[in-house]
């Protein structure tokens, strides 16, 4: 499960509602992660669609308009491969159990049962 909230990331968030008692600090950690992963992603995905829109409130051309957009689905082309090459190298690794750090996720302090 921990290796489909990186490409899912509504399962992390899920989790993150309703954790499950049982689970690992290993298994936490990694929900964590995938949870901010795709909260990262969704939230650059969202302003990857919205900047074009907010730039044609400032450019009367139609001609401009027509390129602006085509930059900016080929800029949401290259936003789609990474997050899918990213997501698909964290969950291989979540898949075989190892332990890693998502670069720009912030460090745990510490958790609710003070284990991580």
């Amino acid at each position: 499960m921990v290796s489909l909230a990186y490409l899912a990331w509504p399962v992390a968030l899920y989790d993150w509602i309703a954790p499950r008692k049982e689970a690992s600090s290993w298994y936490r950690f990694s929900m964590r992660q995938a949870l901010w992963f795709g909260n990262v992603f969704a939230a650059g995905a969202l302003l990857a669609l919205l900047w074009p829109m907010l730039v044609t409130f400032f450019v009367t051309n139609l001609l401009a308009t027509i390129w602006l957009y085509g930059f900016a689905m080929l800029l949401d082309v290259a936003l789609f491969v990474i997050w899918l090459v990213l997501a698909l190298r964290y969950s291989r690794r979540a898949a075989d159990g190892e332990l890693f750090d998502v670069p720009w996720v912030p460090k745990p302090r510490g958790s609710r049962s003070g284990k991580l």
